[in-house]
């Protein structure tokens, strides 16, 4: 025991120092620690939403949006919530978060039983805001 080889100890804990940090960065899809049950909603359009924007309700983070796909003639948004009481009644709105156009998935939640993950909100109860940038972009055609 007193005479220990350095090199399979260094490579031993280097390679567990590389599997620590490896989990630490996808903590989000650990089972445990995950980021909570993935819903979907169906928009009209995308409004500039994308995959890794947050998911909010009443101006708190419960998630993110894990994918943001065409199906069909409208936009399928994928996210997870964590510990948010999601009903069959819920409604999603698009959002902007600062004035340099980044968004996010609002949630009103509603409704007497939980949300089927495997059920999107409809069309019926989405809304995708107004792009004040694409509206300044048809102004300067419309007068030029």
């Amino acid at each position: 025991m007193s005479k220990r080889n350095p090199i399979p100890i260094g490579l031993i804990s280097i390679a567990v120092i590389a599997g620590v940090l490896a989990l630490a960065f996808r903590a989000d899809s650990l089972p445990l620690i995950g980021s909570g049950t993935q819903y979907q909603a169906q928009f009209s359009e995308a409004a500039g939403l994308s995959q890794g924007n947050e998911v909010r309700i009443a101006g708190v983070k419960v998630g993110k949006v894990t994918d943001v796909s065409l199906q069909g003639r409208h936009v399928l948004v994928k996210f997870r919530a964590k510990d948010a009481d999601i009903g069959n009644a819920s409604s999603a709105s698009i959002q902007i978060k600062t004035l340099l156009g980044e968004k996010y998935l609002a949630l009103d939640p509603a409704g007497d039983r939980p949300l089927d993950p495997n059920t999107p909100i409809p069309l019926q109860r989405t809304l995708a805001p107004y792009d004040v940038v694409q509206a300044f972009n048809q102004l300067s055609d419309t007068v030029g």
